[in-house]
């Protein structure tokens, strides 16, 4: 598979102070910390769907039919109940005034009721607001595209994205703030991954590829250097038509046609 060029990093005086992340970076759920899977992703994604502005005071109904159909795989449903049921417990830190992250909690209970393959999901009420602006930012006929992208940096790179489109470009991060995005970088440095390299090949090229080849969206990285080492990052994001994907499988992938 050929790899998908990454810009070559611009160079930069090593006296240069790394620069402050600017105003742009919005306090959302795109440019939050935490480290879900990706079936959790795919829950987070897909409630997003159901989601009514006058309906947040009763839970959230997930139906495991609907919900394997629009990932056009088939679940298991135990394997979603004990995701969605370690969500409500899953750490999870967004930005808030002068640069500090407060935690902020998305859902406060799950009841299973096997019989039917249902879940009823309770959403925390200081979640709801950052639930529906994510709802808004990621377009109802590109949940299906999102649902089926293979990796969980890459879904959350699309979300960004996708929160930056009328921009035209996201803002720029620090390497390390941006690893923390996607989970590989804990609040004590320690890397997940290591290596730019691999960094760059397994999560970068790959999610630029997959994204600009399956999505609505063709996106593109840059990259720029503070010293000799790569320490800036931001993506510049365009609208393309959505390809045609092939049909899900079950008459509910029509939900989300």
């Amino acid at each position: 598979m050929p790899r998908h060029p990454v810009r070559r990093p611009a160079a930069r005086r090593a006296s240069a102070p790394p620069r402050v992340l600017p105003a742009t970076w919005l306090p959302d759920l795109t440019t939050a910390r935490f480290a879900y899977s990706g079936l959790q992703l795919d829950l987070l994604f897909y409630l997003l769907s159901t989601l009514e502005e006058g309906a947040t005071t009763r839970p959230v109904e997930l139906w495991l039919g609907s919900f394997s159909a629009a990932a056009g795989k088939k679940h298991n449903y135990n394997y979603v109940t004990a995701a969605a049921t370690a969500l409500v417990a899953q750490p999870l830190t967004i930005r808030g005034k002068q640069e500090q992250y407060r935690p902020l909690r998305l859902f406060d209970r799950v009841r299973s009721v096997p019989g039917q393959g249902l879940l009823q999901i309770k959403l925390a009420r200081t979640g709801i607001p950052y639930l529906l602006e994510l709802r808004d930012v990621i377009p109802a006929a590109s949940l299906r595209a999102l649902l089926q992208l293979s990796s969980k940096h890459t879904k959350r790179i699309y979300a960004l994205c996708c929160r930056y489109k009328a921009k035209g470009r996201t803002p720029t991060f620090t390497m390390p703030d941006f690893k923390q995005i996607l989970g590989l970088l804990d609040e004590q440095g320690h890397e997940k991954q290591r290596g730019f390299t691999s960094f760059r090949k397994h999560v970068l090229e790959a999610a630029i590829e997959q994204i600009n080849a399956t999505t609505d969206l063709r996106i593109d990285c840059h990259l720029e250097k503070h010293g000799r080492a790569v320490f800036y990052l931001a993506f510049t994001v365009k609208s393309q038509a959505l390809p045609v994907l092939p049909p899900a499988a079950g008459a509910d992938a029509q939900l989300l046609s």
